[in-house]
């Protein structure tokens, strides 16, 4: 996210505010909601841009990227969580609820139960962006292929 649109969004004393509610992201590493909703913006145009993309294009991402995608959305969530509501409804308005609408737009409805596989993590009670999926290109092609590699584990499990 560019800082420029953060700045004219957002006072110095905001910004000030948002980078004190930091939250943990990785091993010895915190980021602030500003941060993280500029990581998702990336992450989601990648993901669209991606969809443009031959199958198996070595370049583009597969369904553990977009598994790596939801669970920084998670913690955008948490991140958005920690804010005084001011901040957190206005960074919503500006910048969040724009790229979870893009988001949207190039997802479809899905059950959960190949995220939740590939993630390895039950999906009961979390965020709604854990059930979409791209509609088309190489991470619908990926989610495609591992439901088919489980569909024939099972068959295989239940002919023993």
């Amino acid at each position: 996210m560019a800082d420029t649109r953060l700045r004219s969004l957002f006072s110095e004393a905001e910004l000030a505010q948002l980078a004190a509610h930091r939250v943990p992201f990785a091993v010895g590493d915190e980021r602030d909601a500003a941060e993280l909703a500029g990581a998702w913006a990336a992450q989601v145009a990648r993901i669209d841009a991606d969809r443009a993309l031959p199958p198996f294009d070595r370049t583009a991402w597969n369904a553990y990227d977009l598994a790596g995608a939801l669970f920084l959305r998670d913690h955008l969530a948490t991140a958005l969580a920690k804010l005084p509501s001011d901040l957190r409804e206005r960074l919503e308005q500006a910048i969040v609820q724009e790229v979870d609408d893009h988001y949207r737009s190039f997802t479809v409805v899905d059950d959960g139960r190949r995220m939740e596989q590939i993630a390895q993590l039950e999906l009961v009670g979390r965020g709604w962006w854990w059930f979409r999926v791209p509609a088309n290109g190489p991470i619908a092609d990926d989610l495609l292929r591992h439901e088919i590699c489980a569909f024939w584990h099972l068959s295989i499990r239940q002919a023993r």
